[in-house]
């Protein structure tokens, strides 16, 4: 995509930011603007992995796989699409495994994508194994390619490495997903 088009899909994610966040109202222009530019630009991945991105957050997530698919199609050697491809499976099955299985994949695709080593730490925490999402982030660390990414991995590094640390030290079990399963349940048991 040209890089007037990337400024395009840049300000329509901004847009859709703040009608999300701000302005609900704003949300139908969102999603008419996203179809014009499919429909304006219907060779390029970017515009459809940013639709995929926006339904996946509305949790439209048969909608969202489609337009990863269909970004994955027309740039099938960007890792990127399947991660979130990866992180989408995680959301709307709560398919830990077979995200795993996705971002693996990915990472023999292209074992220098930060984006991929980022989500597959995020994947690892979730399981517990803390190791091996350190390995990820401390090798995502060394491909990220702007200053704002490095402070992402990084708080995410320093975090677990220190949540990591104090466990070990005091002898307690790190909180998983599946020990918070019933949290906040206000029903009567």
């Amino acid at each position: 995509c040209a890089s007037v088009l990337s400024s395009g899909i840049n300000a329509e994610y901004g847009q859709y930011q703040m009608a999300r966040t701000l302005t609900p109202s704003l949300m139908e222009e969102v999603f008419s603007n996203l179809d014009l530019m499919v429909d304006k630009f219907p060779q390029c991945a970017d515009v459809f992995a940013l639709y995929g991105q926006v339904l996946q957050d509305q949790r439209r997530f048969t909608d969202s796989e489609e337009k990863f698919n269909e970004a994955r199609a027309l740039a099938p050697h960007n890792v990127t699409y399947k991660a979130h491809l990866a992180t989408l499976k995680l959301m709307a099955e709560n398919n830990f495994d077979g995200a795993l299985v996705l971002l693996k994949e990915a990472m023999e695709e292209d074992p220098k994508c930060d984006f991929v080593l980022e989500n597959l730490g995020m994947i690892y925490i979730q399981k517990q194994e803390y190791k091996e999402a350190l390995e990820c982030f401390e090798r995502a660390l060394e491909l990220v390619k702007t200053e704002g990414e490095a402070a992402h991995v990084s708080a995410l590094h320093i975090g677990l490495k220190c949540q990591w640390e104090v466990c070990t030290e005091y002898g307690v079990k790190p909180v998983s997903i599946n020990d918070l399963q019933g949290f906040g349940d206000m029903t009567p048991s």
